[in-house]
């Protein structure tokens, strides 16, 4: 019985519900520490064979040869649903960034820094915004985390 109720627990925690949703960040506004994101839902497929074979099947390319030919950064993105969305975040939501200089390469930043950086305005040694995708952690409709995805 013990054991049941501590499961039931964590599966109660937001980061035993976490779900990565990945979109291209089209808006944000910023009101103090919290900010409304507004999005535009993806898929995004790395440089696998399995990513690869899933890309195939969905009939975006007739060969996993011709989906790596046309994607020589290794990611691709589709959007089937351009229907834009908003989400807001709030003061615990984290916000990260892709940085050379940092271990792991991310570093993470306050929101102003993260808004500046997709705007343009990348801190040394962090990686521009070049498609605007980001990843977000999700627990139901909660922001959690707020990643940029970088794209060579």
């Amino acid at each position: 019985m013990r054991r049941l109720v501590l499961t039931a627990l964590l599966a109660l925690t937001p980061t035993a519900l976490a779900a990565t949703q990945y979109a291209v960040l089209k808006a944000v506004t910023v009101q103090g520490s919290v900010a409304t994101l507004t999005l535009d839902y993806v898929d995004v497929y790395g440089d696998t064979d399995a990513d690869a074979r899933r890309v195939v099947a969905l009939g975006d390319y007739p060969s996993a040869q011709a989906y790596f030919d046309a994607n020589p950064s290794g990611m691709y993105l589709r959007n089937v649903n351009p229907k834009l969305r908003t989400l807001k975040t709030d003061a615990k939501t984290t916000f990260d960034l892709s940085c050379l200089n940092r271990p792991g390469g991310v570093m993470t930043v306050p929101l102003v820094t993260f808004v500046s950086a997709w705007k343009g305005y990348h801190p040394q040694g962090c990686w521009p915004f070049s498609e605007k995708v980001v990843a977000l952690q999700l627990s139901g409709s909660r922001v959690l985390k707020v990643e940029q995805v970088y794209f060579p």
